[in-house]
């Protein structure tokens, strides 16, 4: 069967996906900060700096800085806040719930996927919509394990549909409010690795679409 990607590749763009969205819907743990800076794999990338800034702190302080942050940014505990939603960035009255969340719900709904009963923000929040392309690279990786072709295409094409009508019209915006208005090296370091990643998504798999 031809494959679009192999399945180690797939896994990995997923676990991105997976990392930085988990890091837009909630705060960062002690364990994390610990993990963060043990990893060689982050020394070189977006979060290398931080990880360094934080060599001598106390986890659990590098943990309270990060959560203050998270609210500053996240969360409107400042004067100038990021709202990590397509709908403020892509509405021309820049409010919640608007075209851009519908979007996002019926997109989510074609290809079985849905939010827990329990998450009461909106649906297009960054983490979201990071966690769903995640969701679509597993399911092309299920397809080729299944010797799915039409699965695999589908999966594929949900991909490279949803990062171009989705993910690219907003996400670089959100990506340079986060790096300007963030006080610790952890969101600015997100911010420049979620960029850096969507640009490297964009020259590769919309590629095949050109």
């Amino acid at each position: 069967m031809e494959t679009f990607e192999g399945k180690e590749a797939l896994s990995a763009r997923a676990a991105t996906y997976e990392f930085l969205s988990g890091l837009y819907l909630t705060e960062v743990t002690a364990e994390f900060i610990e993990q963060l800076r043990a990893d060689d794999s982050f020394k070189e990338g977006p979060l290398g700096e931080y990880a360094a800034s934080i060599e001598g702190v106390e986890a659990e302080q590098a943990r309270q800085d990060a959560a203050a942050d998270f609210a500053a940014l996240f969360l409107g505990m400042s004067a100038l806040p990021v709202a990590p939603y397509e709908s403020v960035y892509t509405s021309e009255l820049q409010l919640l719930m608007q075209e851009a969340r519908d979007e996002v719900v019926a997109f989510y709904r074609e290809h079985g996927f849905a939010c827990t009963d329990d998450f009461s923000l909106p649906e297009d929040h960054a983490g979201v919509e990071l966690q769903f392309m995640a969701r679509l690279c597993r399911a092309e990786a299920e397809a080729i394990d299944a010797c799915d072709a039409t699965a695999c295409a589908r999966a594929r094409a949900a991909q490279q549909a949803f990062l171009r009508g989705h993910l690219l019209n907003w996400m670089p915006r959100m990506c340079e409010d986060v790096a300007a208005r963030a006080k610790t090296g952890l969101y600015r370091g997100l911010a420049d690795m979620t960029h850096q990643f969507l640009e490297l998504e964009r020259e590769e798999l919309l590629a095949e679409t050109a």
